[in-house]
């Protein structure tokens, strides 16, 4: 049987960081070229704006210059825009470690990583407290764990500043959406839009390399190395089939039909997923199916029969993404992960689609 393949490891280069000392953002547009510099600046007529989310509207009367954020994405954008953040969450997933993407997009700027702090706990009021932000951007996240306390904790944090919420599901926000709200956040929605715009053409160029990509069908699931552990089948709905379908697959029939009968997940924050038991793996009948693994159990399920019952899995297009890193890049979704998944995940993506038409 094909062992399925792994992503390859990026070829951009590292630089050592110290992290944790920062707690004053830098706008950075005298550390940028001419082109970055312009669009980084704040744009006239910016303030006061108003933004809509889940939780109400927040209004930030003028320019931010002390920013916390809260959950996945929002730390991404605002340094894509040349604003770097006085602190940012670090993901449970990595041990508590920075994303590679956003280290390197620190790096652009020649910065050092500002302040980091755990959130998946709970906010972290004590870095808030220190930070003192005068504006929180939460516009990916997940707080509460219910909608009254979620309201109640929101009420807090608006004593501490201003603060933006996600505009739908807690913790599933679509990278485009991100990318606008924190801009109009920062007073750079012309900066926003430009950078939807050369994101989409970064993936149009790259996916334009890979002809198989374009049509073949895709399923995305998560997997333990547990026996008989269920599959967690992200639905189509979910950041990690968002950013599959702009790089130019699309969602296999067989994933409506798995949606349909099979036991949603009832957590209420997060990506939008179901639970297919093990027995059932032979309804995952794609060209090419992307499957996320904890680093530790990435070997026994590679080497082990956890897949043997996918389709994709005996002609080896099935691809194995660790969660802490690539798989993270496609759910945490935002123009900085997926500069860095066009890099290390696309690839492995046209070599299944390849295998796949091919019937290798």
């Amino acid at each position: 049987m094909p062992k399925p393949p792994t992503t390859s490891t990026s070829s951009w280069s590292r630089r050592a960081f110290l992290a944790g000392g920062v707690s004053l953002p830098f706008l950075l547009t005298g550390c940028l070229d001419k082109k970055s510099a312009d669009r980084t600046a704040v744009e006239d007529n910016s303030f006061p704006t108003t933004i809509r989310h889940a939780l109400g509207s927040t209004t930030i009367e003028e320019e931010p210059r002390i920013i916390a954020t809260l959950g996945w994405s929002s730390a991404d954008v605002c340094v894509e825009l040349g604003v770097l953040p006085a602190g940012y969450p670090v993901e449970a997933l990595r041990g508590y470690g920075t994303p590679p993407w956003f280290s390197k997009a620190v790096s652009q700027l020649d910065a050092l990583l500002p302040r980091n702090y755990h959130d998946d706990g709970g906010v972290p009021w004590g870095d808030l407290t220190d930070i003192k932000p005068d504006l929180i951007l939460a516009v990916n996240a997940a707080f509460g764990r219910d909608a009254s306390e979620t309201a109640d904790i929101y009420t807090q944090l608006t004593k501490i500043a201003p603060t933006v919420a996600w505009p739908g599901r807690p913790k599933d926000t679509d990278w485009r959406t991100t990318t606008t709200m924190v801009a109009q956040a920062l007073g750079r929605k012309d900066a926003g839009r430009s950078l939807v715009t050369s994101t989409e053409g970064a993936i149009r160029d790259a996916a334009g390399a890979y002809k198989d990509l374009a049509g073949a069908t895709v399923l995305c699931l998560e997997a333990r190395s547990v026996p008989g552990a269920s599959f967690e089948v992200h639905t189509q709905d979910s950041n990690a089939m968002r950013v599959l379908a702009d790089f130019g697959l699309k969602p296999a029939p067989a994933l409506a039909r798995i949606v349909a009968d099979a036991q949603p997940n009832s957590a209420g924050s997060g990506p939008k997923t179901v639970y297919l038991d093990a027995n059932r793996a032979d309804e995952l009948v794609a060209d090419v199916v992307v499957v996320g693994v904890r680093p530790d159990e990435h070997k026994d399920i590679a080497d082990g029969k956890t897949l043997a019952g996918i389709p994709a899995q005996r002609r080896g297009s099935t691809l194995l993404l660790n969660t802490d890193q690539d798989f993270l890049a496609l759910v945490a979704a935002s123009p900085t992960s997926i500069k860095w998944a066009i890099q290390t995940v696309m690839p492995g993506l046209a070599r299944c689609a390849y295998l796949a038409r091919s019937g290798k």
